[in-house]
């Protein structure tokens, strides 16, 4: 892709800074003595890459990360501070819906203005405008003024006229369609069909499933830099992971901080009081640590959907018994269980159901629980831990031991894991 004809945008070592005056009067006195009265804020620094003729790549990253900055360039509706950008072909750039129309104006005569806002010429749009409007679906209210069109029939008309060009080079800032479902399967249809057509598409969504489908390629932007750029998928997982990682740390953080006690149950406040740290129960059989282990048998705290993992329990015991057993949810943050287990119940490697006694005695024991896959939905959850003396136990005065909210883990989304995902989980347990 070394020669010229084969790239469609080039971007050399690219930055824009901002000038951000502490107040309104700053950029006068600036002018008058000729003193700095600004800060410098970068939204840009150093961001090179190239993306081939014919490609899609997708642009992603947390917000502020410079993504609609670094698109405004490459359409030319912003200027840079420094570095350099070749385009090789024509241009139409999808930044905002809605440019150009007016509410007085007819929906027909902000078809027209829209598209010349997006580089159409006239006769581009006699040809398309039939097409427009069916699309669009408002063939009856064409004619009337755009402003008696509701929100979800003026997103109709913009985004029709806006996914109506072909051009050489696509740039899009979030690509969002509004209307009921059948209309948005029909703009993302659309918009696949763009991305599929030959052109050169960029666009920037914070839908990473629509970046996997639609992009070869992806680019991780955080804090007006180039983290990553790779095959989609890649992109994809070391984003979420950042963000997931992140999201952990402060939900670890507001664990720390909170007096540690259960989501709030109709049917057992009185019971639930005395529940957190120190745990809830008899205190004949405590819980003293849970790990989670990958399946490298390394401690996480950051999951993966479809993945192995070996839930280790130390308890620490002040009796004898011949068998106790142990519970294991995972509480999502509006206290749902969105997964749970047990030592009574479970899927053992034979595909039956089954149970296993787990002895204790006076002392330190450590209990593993191993998962063949962790099938839950990517967020953050926290793990509800608990030892009881037998499976009947209803109420938490009868267990020896209940934590919750002392662990708190994140669970990403897997890769293509494809038809593994309906394979049912089964389940180990063993103890020392």
């Amino acid at each position: 892709m070394s020669a010229s004809s084969d790239v469609a945008i080039r971007v050399s070592n690219l930055s824009k800074m901002y000038r951000i005056y502490p107040r309104a009067s700053g950029m006068v006195w600036e002018m008058i003595t000729g003193k700095p009265r600004h800060a410098e804020f970068w939204a840009l620094k150093d961001v090179s890459f190239t993306v081939g003729r014919g490609e899609v790549l997708g642009v992603i990253g947390p917000n502020g990360a410079g993504k609609s900055t670094l698109l405004r360039i490459l359409a030319g509706t912003l200027d840079k501070t420094s570095g350099e950008v070749e385009i090789h072909g024509k241009v139409s750039a999808i930044l905002e819906l809605g440019t150009g129309f007016h509410p007085e104006y007819t929906g027909r005569e902000n078809i027209y203005m829209g598209g010349m806002c997006l580089g159409m010429s006239r006769a581009e749009i006699d040809k398309k405008l039939d097409s427009i409007i069916e699309f669009s679906e408002l063939g009856q209210v064409i004619d009337r003024p755009f402003k008696t069109y509701s929100s979800g029939m003026q997103a109709r008309l913009t985004f029709s006229v806006a996914i109506s060009i072909e051009p050489d080079i696509l740039i899009v800032d979030e690509m969002l369609a509004t209307g009921d479902q059948f209309f948005v399967a029909k703009c993302i249809r659309r918009i696949e069909q763009i991305c599929r057509s030959g052109a050169t598409v960029v666009f920037v969504s914070h839908s990473l499933p629509m970046i996997e489908r639609f992009c070869r390629d992806g680019l991780y932007v955080q804090n007006g830099r180039i983290v990553m750029r790779d095959n989609a998928h890649a992109v994809c997982k070391q984003y979420e992971l950042a963000c997931l990682t992140q999201e952990q740390r402060v939900l670890q953080a507001q664990c720390d901080q909170e007096a540690l006690c259960p989501p709030e149950r109709p049917d057992s406040h009185d019971e639930t009081a005395g529940l957190g740290e120190k745990g809830v129960g008899t205190g004949e059989v405590r819980i003293v640590d849970l790990e989670v282990l990958n399946g490298e048998e390394r401690p996480v705290q950051v999951l993966t959907v479809g993945q192995p993992y070996t839930f280790r329990f130390t308890l620490e015991s002040r009796v004898n018994r011949p068998s106790i057993g142990i519970g294991l949810q995972f509480i999502t943050e509006d206290a749902r269980t969105a997964f749970s287990t047990s030592s009574y119940d479970f899927l053992g490697e034979d595909g039956k159901e089954g149970s296993i006694e787990i002895p204790v005695s006076v002392g330190k024991k450590v209990v593993d629980l191993y998962v063949s896959r962790l099938f839950v939905g990517a967020g953050k959850y926290f793990i509800s831990a608990g030892v009881s003396p037998h499976r009947y136990t209803n109420t938490y005065g009868e267990f020896f031991d209940v934590k919750w909210k002392r662990w708190a883990v994140a669970v990403q989304r897997s890769g293509l894991i494809q038809n593994t995902v309906f394979e049912q989980p089964v389940y180990g347990w063993k103890y020392s």
